[in-house]
């Protein structure tokens, strides 16, 4: 009997009433609506948020990313320049420094030309002096000489003839 017991209340459980399954659909429907009006919507908006969030990270991420990226041109445009200023400034560093050394060594070979200039004209003189020296020793010379060949008195215009005779058979030998 037991089993016969056991039996309808398996019947009872498996039974359809129509009734219970109205009362389960609507049950259903309202328990989709509040889950969708006070679950999934407060969720929805939490998910849009943060997604705005992010979104909006990633946004100044990039714009910070395009600002490093235009100051790393502008940098590497500004190193440029200085290397090719500095390399400007070289090579005019360069050409001053070789035309001032060009300068320097004419001053020098024109101070050179003129001292050479002046030693030549300054020999010149010492030479025409040291002739006009001996000249006049020979001509004293001569002169004492001449005096005790003739022993007498030489006249000064006979004195000069004689000297300049002299001096003249004394170029022509040399």
């Amino acid at each position: 009997m037991e089993l016969l017991f056991l039996a309808g209340n398996v019947q009872d459980l498996v039974e359809v009433v129509p009734w219970t399954i109205v009362a389960q659909l609507c049950n259903l429907l309202i328990q989709v609506y509040l889950f969708k009006r006070f679950l999934f919507e407060p969720v929805k908006k939490v998910i849009k948020q943060r997604q705005d969030e992010i979104n909006g990270i990633y946004t100044s991420a990039e714009e910070a990313d395009e600002k490093a990226q235009a100051a790393k041109k502008d940098y590497e445009g500004l190193m440029e320049g200085a290397k090719t200023e500095a390399a400007q400034i070289m090579k005019d560093a360069t050409s001053s420094a070789q035309t001032r050394s060009s300068e320097i060594i004419s001053e020098a070979k024109q101070e050179a030309a003129a001292i050479r200039k002046k030693a030549s004209a300054d020999i010149e003189l010492e030479k025409k002096k040291a002739l006009n020296d001996v000249k006049d020793d020979i001509s004293t010379i001569a002169m004492d000489i001449a005096e005790k060949v003739v022993e007498k008195e030489i006249s000064k215009e006979d004195q000069t003839a004689l000297i300049a005779d002299f001096i003249q058979k004394m170029g022509d030998e040399q």
